[in-house]
């Protein structure tokens, strides 16, 4: 379903009719899923179920998280992960970013050793 062709616009009219939804935002979301058909090799039905689960909404256009992926523990997204200590950022969190505050947390405050074996930390732990 090309962006240019009438089959586009029958679906987006039929989309628009049934949800009772402006045509512009149906025709948005046939977009959408035709993207993803496109992206992920979905059937129509996966991608139109993706796409339309509220869940899955944009919350954040700056760091991409959705409307299910909110934290219960911080006032936002994934924007404030490095001031909230919640499990759902490090859900969704970059291996790489993972790895490093992993890495950063098992920095001693005191002497900057090691506290994950022991070995390295001076302090009286």
């Amino acid at each position: 379903m090309p962006s240019d062709t009438r089959a586009l616009t029958r679906a987006a009219r039929t989309r628009a009719k049934t949800e009772d939804i402006p045509y512009t935002a149906a025709r948005e979301t046939e977009l959408a899923i035709r993207e993803r058909m496109d992206a992920d090799g979905e059937s129509y039905e996966e991608a139109e179920a993706f796409v339309t689960d509220p869940g899955n909404q944009l919350l954040c256009e700056k760091c991409g998280w959705t409307v299910g992926m909110v934290c219960p523990e911080c006032p936002g997204c994934g924007c404030y992960n490095h001031s909230c200590t919640g499990w759902r950022h490090r859900e969704y969190m970059h291996p790489d970013e993972r790895a490093e505050l992993e890495a950063a947390e098992a920095e001693c405050p005191e002497c900057g050793g090691d506290t994950r074996t022991g070995y390295d930390c001076t302090c009286d732990r």
